[in-house]
């Protein structure tokens, strides 16, 4: 088979047809794109709503993701250690745990980027004050701006620059239950509300659902070719909640969501993403008409990757797979490559597949393991040749 564009290999893949290799998706975190980026002279490393694709497109992404939900400005905001940031939908951040890092220990944090081991890891930012907290929050509640050209400029500018050769996957996460339980309402105090208060919960699932629908629309009409739902209901060893109070909460009201997106662009595909184990609402997500299920999160979440493939394969695509918990940032190179050709041997044998790590490579991840990954997907990614025959 003749090379495909990258944006042709991507939406080919999504739709489970015939490819020539498997398509490819890196995601950085600032410090281990920094660390890359030096590599190959590259000093534009923004991420978040500040993304540059550079350096991810030099290693072979086939898609550029750009994002606008609710995670995409607090997690790759600079908050010094102390400060309370807070975002447009006027929640407080800070860093986590007790303390971050001094001056000093910043400046020994930024030597270890002249080093091809792991750096040092960095402390993330995290929700610290949550704006509704009772129903009387959420009355007095104004909701962000979905047509706040903040936000959608930008795309509008990477359509224009790159679509004609990649594919353009717009990120709206998080979405709904976990941008209500992380951001808004905070989670202990979701949890409770949900049985103590549940038209409190009601209420700022169904804000957060309008404010998304009206997004996505937008977004949309801008001609992307994916819009990326993000809800981390999964833990380490099975779902946050009972899955029949997922298909209640959640399930309706993306229903109405994909509906809107679809009334302004009938043709974008749309991406399902949780943290740890959601297999059981994979028929869900199939149901509800998503193209694209990931990131396969393989240690203590969807560890089964042959099992699932086999029997949803022929019903959605997949990404992710790989692990970043323990093989990426402490394996040995040839742990690594095993690790690659393990995910390709589950997932990608008959298509429908697409890889990445099962979500941001970090700044924990040697750099070694990191290009011996993307070599791995180079080897083993190829169709026609082991273990792709």
């Amino acid at each position: 088979m003749s090379e495909l564009k990258p944006r042709d290999r991507f939406a080919r893949a999504i739709r489970r047809e015939k490819v020539d290799r498997v398509p490819t998706l890196y995601r950085f975190k600032k410090e281990s794109k920094e660390k890359v980026a030096r590599i190959f002279g590259i000093h534009n490393t923004g991420t978040g709503m500040k993304h540059d694709p550079s350096l991810e497109l030099r290693l072979g992404n086939d898609a550029i993701m750009y994002q606008i939900g609710i995670n995409a400005e607090f997690s790759h905001h600079p908050i010094a250690i102390g400060e309370t940031w807070y975002s447009d939908f006027k929640v407080g951040y800070g860093k986590s745990g007790l303390q971050g890092m001094t001056e000093e220990q910043h400046k020994a944090f930024e030597k270890t980027q002249d080093f091809w081991g792991p750096a040092k890891v960095v402390p993330e930012n995290f929700p610290k004050h949550h704006p509704i907290t009772s129903m009387d929050d959420l009355k007095n509640y104004t909701w962000p701006d979905p047509a706040n050209p903040r936000l959608l400029d930008p795309i509008r500018d990477v359509c224009k620059q790159w679509q004609s050769d990649y594919f353009i996957m717009v990120d709206l996460s998080s979405t709904l239950i976990e941008a209500a339980y992380a951001h808004l309402v905070g989670t202990q105090n979701f949890f409770l509300y949900l049985y103590d208060e549940p038209e409190l919960i009601a209420g700022v699932l169904d804000g957060l659902t309008e404010y998304y629908a009206a997004l996505g629309k937008n977004v949309a009409a801008l001609g992307v070719d994916m819009l990326r739902v993000g809800d981390d209901i999964g833990s380490q060893q099975g779902m946050m909640f009972d899955p029949a109070t997922w298909r209640e909460l959640a399930k309706p009201r993306f229903a109405y969501m994909f509906e809107q997106f679809k009334k302004v662009n009938p043709d974008v595909y749309l991406k399902f993403h949780s943290c740890g184990d959601y297999s059981p609402i994979m028929q869900d997500e199939v149901d509800l008409g998503v193209n694209l299920t990931g990131l396969m999160q393989p240690v203590g979440g969807n560890r089964d990757q042959a099992t699932m493939k086999k029997k949803f394969g022929d019903k959605i695509s997949m990404i992710g797979g790989l692990d970043v918990q323990r093989l990426l940032p402490r394996g040995q190179v040839e742990e690594v490559r095993e690790g690659v050709l393990n995910v390709m041997k589950n997932l990608a044998v008959g298509g429908g597949y697409i890889f990445s790590p099962a979500h941001y490579i970090l700044a924990d991840v040697p750099v070694q393991n990191i290009f011996a990954m993307i070599e791995a997907v180079k080897d083993y990614g190829v169709y026609g040749k082991y273990p792709l025959n």
